[in-house]
């Protein structure tokens, strides 16, 4: 018989001649292989098969209801599609086709491939230690398994070679227990039917083994690896299966052939107790690495998001991604339900919810849970359980950046493990700190053109419409800046405070909009400066519009009951043809300088003459400017502390400038003169220079211990072409190491300019590290943090100093601290005064700190001094 026959013969099909052949199904349908029938086949069948020829109904057919004949007719052709392609025809049948033959290699192939398929995966399924600490224990214990079995072979083999019994019971269990134990690897599930099947071939191999104990290496390997799957329930479910197969054994030992002694069941006994303690360990890892999976898959579930959360500033975006990243929280945990709550009145009302819930719960009970103020716990669960259909442990997360008072409610069967509340909360403050920049954002969004405080346009906005009214006036038509800065308006602010400065300034505001027309720009430029632009206007109406402005300043403003009185003093530039912007700026605002030197309440317009004069205020810009290059400036350090050890790890380099007239000044009495008069450039090449200079000597002064010196870069300095240059060339002239230096700047910094970006990415790669500076103040996003390769973070004071007292500045904080340890960025708080803020800062995690509490800003003798005496922790004062 050809091998065409022989397959015939098994799906019912007969040879009828050299052309001619039938199949016919077991339901006694007929199908007719005839090329001259192929007219007589239904259309949609020729379409299926071309060379398959019209069928034919037996009479007994005929006999059957129509509903029958109908299944029967499409059982013969699903037979058909399913197996004309494996078919051969006979030795003696004439050449088939092209096609038809290439349709058997086909099916041939596709049947080998999907065999290699299999294979293959089995094989890299062994070859391949899973990533998960749960799946490669599982990996591990099959190998063990297999070689157990493997090496309990060569025992059997005297028995299973003169007993063809033995052979059949030994090599059934190993084939059994081999698939068993690779299907429970590969699909890493193991359904009970296969616990079943590995007691029933463990008991065949020990009924083919020479002694009672040659299968206990394998009933131990068994329990090892099937342990590691399934639950506790699933757990003692194996530990009875395998013990009644040892006692099933244990009963036909001497019923089988071969086996002339009988089982010593005290042995048996001792093996039933060791397989079962086996079992209870293996469930205890179990659980072990089970956890800790999930703690994994947590983390990388929350680093994720952080890493997402850093481009986001869509609040509907973050809120969703929160849930999302809830839900596979919840994945981690099972039995995990989770409800944000709003409370409304006497209600909680629910908002969004994951986890499985009976009844999707809208409202709940207003005495569910019990809130203190920043504390709140779940009083009442009752009504929580009836919507979750359970009973269940539940916790309460206050989310501390709602408008309202809202809480997560977390719950959990039994209890809720304590990394899953540890990764919610990390989670809440990950969103929280993301909302906060989402609010700050939306601020920025807003101020990119007004000022926040007076509604007036800002100096971005005031250069750009200035620009623009510049490129398209034409001589005839007149364009005038007029600058003005508000006289004693310092002592509105050291008498009544800052909320009553600035309830001055926005009334200033409303008068300048009054003094002049809609087309006109008016804008505040910054602190008590305001500018306005007009156009259309004579000189004469020009210096008329500011006195307008000067006399109505001078009126008393009521603050709180109280008058206040300013005044103001205006400077008057006339845009000439092709007048340059920054030329036009600076007239003004010399002019402005003029009027104030003239006295209070002036108005002074733009001459050449006003630049060959010199009023006190130019006087001292003069001085400022030649204050770098005579030696006038000094540096003094501040140190910054480890909160670990309470070592010196770095100073911050803070600039004073000893005026040969009024003393030492700080900072903030030169330094914005500096950045408007560009003096700043020289201020902070020397600064730079002196503290790369100075920093060399620090590791002699702490040895072993490598700080960092902080230098403040400003905008300016960013801005130039040499920057990076100048920055090297320190570097190399003092010796210091790139890493050692720290460059800070705020983050409006960066935010002016991309090429200040890049240079300081070239910087970065050349080992300099770059922190920012006052980070939480409503001006830093985390988008920074994305955008620049960011080493320190440097929270602002006034976080620190309400911290203590201020959950929501305490919250922040958190916030700011976790994530930056998650991008591995070190923070250090600024304005440490007290001990319960160093302590409070320590316990959640803060790297470093600096303030009065360490050290006060001193010279460099005095820093080196300082250094010299700390053999004990910092805890006090210079």
């Amino acid at each position: 018989m050809s091998p065409f026959s022989r397959r015939s013969s098994r799906i019912g099909r007969s040879r009828l001649g050299p052309t001619t052949s039938s199949l016919r199904s077991p339901t006694g349908f007929a199908w007719t292989t005839d090329a001259r029938s192929f007219a007589n086949i239904p259309t949609p069948l020729r379409k299926q098969r071309p060379d398959v020829c019209k069928r034919s109904t037996p009479p007994g057919d005929r006999e059957r209801p129509a509903a029958t004949r109908a299944s029967v007719r499409s059982e013969g052709c699903s037979l058909v599609r399913s197996t004309y392609v494996s078919l051969r025809p006979p030795a003696d049948a004439p050449t088939r086709s092209k096609e038809s033959s290439e349709m058997v290699a086909v099916g041939e192939r596709s049947t080998v491939n999907r065999v290699g398929g299999r294979m293959a995966v089995v094989g890299s399924a062994l070859l391949h230690r899973p990533a998960g600490v749960l799946e490669g224990t599982r990996w591990l214990f099959t190998w063990l398994a297999l070689l157990s079995l493997l090496f309990s072979l060569p025992g059997i083999i005297p028995n299973v070679t003169s007993s063809r019994l033995d052979l059949l019971l030994a090599s059934g269990a190993a084939a059994a227990l081999c698939g068993s134990w690779l299907y429970g690897l590969v699909r890493q599930r193991v359904p009970f039917a296969l616990e079943v099947l590995d007691a029933l071939a463990l008991t065949a191999f020990a009924l083919a083994g020479p002694v009672p104990l040659a299968a206990a290496p394998l009933f131990f390997a068994a329990a090892w690896l099937r342990t590691l799957y399934g639950t506790p329930w699933r757990s003692a479910a194996r530990g009875a299966l395998y013990t009644v197969a040892v006692l099933i054994f244990t009963v036909l030992w001497q019923l089988t052939p071969g086996h002339p002694t009988a089982p010593d069941w005290a042995r048996q006994a001792a093996t039933i107790s060791i397989m079962l303690l086996v079992i209870v360990v293996a469930e205890q890892l179990r659980t072990g690495l089970q956890a800790n999976d999930w703690a994994i898959e947590r983390d990388k579930a929350l680093t994720e998001t952080g890493a997402k959360l850093l481009g986001m500033t869509d609040a509907t975006q973050i809120r969703t991604l929160a849930w999302t990243t809830a839900n596979e929280l919840g994945s981690s945990t099972p039995g995990l339900r989770v409800l944000k709550v709003v409370r409304d009145g006497q209600v909680l009302q629910v908002g969004a919810h994951t986890g499985d819930f009976v009844d999707s719960p809208t409202a709940l009970p207003g005495d569910v849970l019990h809130s203190n103020g920043a504390e709140a716990h779940i009083l009442h669960p009752g009504g929580l359980n009836d919507a979750a259909g359970a009973v269940l442990v539940w916790e309460c997360v206050p989310l501390t950046e709602q408008e309202e008072d809202a809480w997560l409610l977390v719950g959990a069967p039994k209890r809720i493990p304590d990394g899953t509340i540890l990764s919610v909360r990390s989670l809440v403050n990950q969103v929280n700190l993301a909302l906060r920049n989402s609010h700050s954002h939306r601020q920025l969004t807003a101020q990119a053109q007004y000022d926040a405080l007076t509604g007036l346009d800002n100096r971005l906005s005031f250069t750009t419409q200035l620009g623009a009214q510049l490129a398209r006036t034409d001589t005839t038509e007149a364009l005038h800046v007029l600058f003005l800065d508000l006289d004693d308006f310092k002592d509105v602010n050291d008498q009544m405070g800052h909320r009553a400065g600035d309830a001055v300034l926005a009334e200033v505001a409303e008068r300048l909009r009054h003094c002049t027309r809609p087309q006109d720009i008016v804008a505040r430029l910054g602190g008590d400066e305001f500018a306005v632009v007009l156009t259309g206007t004579t000189d004469a109406a020009a210096e008329a519009i500011a006195q307008r402005m000067v006399g109505s300043l001078a009126a008393p403003i009521i603050v709180s009951g109280r008058p206040c009185r300013v005044g103001a003093s205006v400077g008057v530039a006339t845009a000439v043809p092709g007048a340059d912007l920054d030329e036009l700026v600076h007239q003004a605002d010399v002019a402005m300088y003029a009027a104030k030197a003239n006295g209070k309440g002036q108005v002074q317009l733009f001459k050449p003459g006003l630049l060959q004069g010199e009023s006190t205020l130019v006087s001292f810009e003069r001085l400022l400017g030649r204050a770098a290059g005579g030696g006038q400036l000094e540096v003094h350090y501040q140190p910054i502390v480890s909160l670990t050890n309470l070592h010196c790890t770095g100073a911050e380099a803070l600039v004073r400038w000893r005026h040969p007239e009024r003393g030492l000044l700080l900072p903030e009495e030169f330094i914005p003169l500096a950045e408007s008069s560009g003096a700043i450039l020289a201020i902070g090449a020397f600064v730079l220079r002196r503290a790369c200079t100075d920093a060399v000597t620090w590791p002699a002064a702490r040895p072993g211990v490598p700080m960092t010196v902080h230098v403040n870069i400003s905008a300016l300095e960013l801005e130039s072409d040499h920057f990076v240059e100048s920055v090297l060339w320190c570097l190399a002239d003092s010796g210091l190491p790139a890493k050692r230096l720290v460059l800070e700047l705020t983050e409006t910094v960066v935010l002016e300019s991309l090429a200040a970006v890049e240079r300081l990415k070239t910087l970065v790669t050349h080992g300099v590290q770059v922190g920012i500076d006052d980070f939480g103040t409503g001006y830093s996003s985390l988008s920074t943090l994305r955008s620049l390769p960011i080493s320190v973070v440097k929270l602002d004071a006034s976080f620190v100093t309400g911290a203590l007292s201020n959950p929501v500045d305490r919250t922040v904080v958190e916030a700011i601290v976790q994530m930056s340890s998650k991008l591995g960025i070190a923070t250090i708080a600024e304005g440490v005064e007290r001990l319960d803020q160093q302590e409070m800062l320590a316990l959640i995690g803060t790297d470093a700190a600096q303030g009065h509490l360490y050290c006060r800003a001193v010279p460099q003798a005095e820093l080196a001094d300082w250094l010299a005496r700390r053999a004990a922790p910092l805890l006090r004062e210079l």
